[in-house]
């Protein structure tokens, strides 16, 4: 018998395989409040096990419906989109860079708005990279492909005047410091020596995201789709004047860290590579300064 201790997702794992066992093809599993409560444990950890278990094939699940029985092992005929579950990025993307930073050689694509999901979850994990005895990979490569921001792009924008240009100010604000974080704490490890091989690269493209895609060691990738949203925001009065005088305005912007991800079958990564790859190689450029 082996003597390991179980984690609490291993735990919940076992449990929820004995309880679907139970169940009929189609059955509903109890929604994840009710088995953070009954396994006495974080709902955080109840989605890494449902996961784990959508990945077996023994349950699918529908954003806003919950996790089904499965009607057999193996990937449904359906679109898989339908049975992946949607999560807020912030939540979807953290065990996805945990288990790809695991690999001997980490590549990371991304492709959206300013990569701000990616920058808040990714720098804390290369800070720690900084600590004795820190598990490391061997090389590191992440490619950013961001809206080239002098392109006349349909979002983010002012309800009241489409023409007001402190919009997409902003977001050049923003997305530069975001890069700036980023750049910064690839920065520290590669000068630490704590990598052998690190590489930023960023290049921008004259489209409007509808999508943000992360592409992870070429093997798995979440997409989401951008929802606009009605938000009001601090623009400068005087658009020359960044620091001066503030008022509120009401704006259409898009949803970041809450929009929900969605995991993509094998297929639908290499399809994503192979997109992304695509524009970097032939209509991306160097993002401006």
């Amino acid at each position: 018998m082996n003597g390991t201790p179980q984690t609490s997702v291993q735990r919940v794992v076992a449990e929820l395989r004995l309880l679907v066992a139970d169940l009929s093809p189609g059955a509903q599993l109890p929604p994840q409040e009710r088995l953070a409560k009954d396994y006495d444990v974080s709902r955080d950890t109840v989605q890494r096990a449902l996961r784990e278990l959508r990945q077996e094939g023994l349950i699918r699940s529908k954003q806003g419906s919950g996790s089904f029985v499965a009607p057999r092992i193996g990937p449904p005929d359906e679109d898989p989109d339908a049975y992946s579950e949607a999560e807020p990025a912030i939540i979807a993307l953290d065990p996805y860079l945990e288990r790809g930073l695991t690999a001997a050689d980490v590549t990371i694509d991304y492709f959206g708005f300013s990569a701000e999901t990616l920058a808040t979850l990714l720098k804390p994990r290369l800070d720690l990279m900084r600590l004795p005895g820190a598990s490391r990979p061997q090389s590191l490569h992440i490619r950013l492909l961001l809206p080239k921001m002098s392109a006349p792009l349909a979002l983010p924008r002012s309800v009241a005047d489409p023409a007001d240009p402190r919009p997409l100010q902003r977001l050049q604000r923003l997305t530069f410091d975001l890069v700036r974080r980023l750049t910064d704490a690839v920065d520290e490890v590669r000068l630490r020596g704590l990598i052998p091989n690190v590489l930023l690269e960023i290049r921008t493209v004259a489209m409007t995201p509808q999508v943000k895609i992360y592409i992870i060691n070429g093997t798995e990738a979440l997409r989401g789709w951008y929802e606009v949203i009605e938000v009001p925001v601090r623009l400068p009065v005087d658009p020359s004047d960044a620091e001066g005088e503030m008022e509120e305005v009401m704006i259409y912007d898009l949803m970041g860290l809450d929009a929900a991800l969605i995991p993509q079958q094998p297929a639908a990564v290499d399809t994503a590579q192979r997109w992304f790859d695509s524009i970097w190689s032939t209509i991306a450029e160097p993002l401006e300064d």
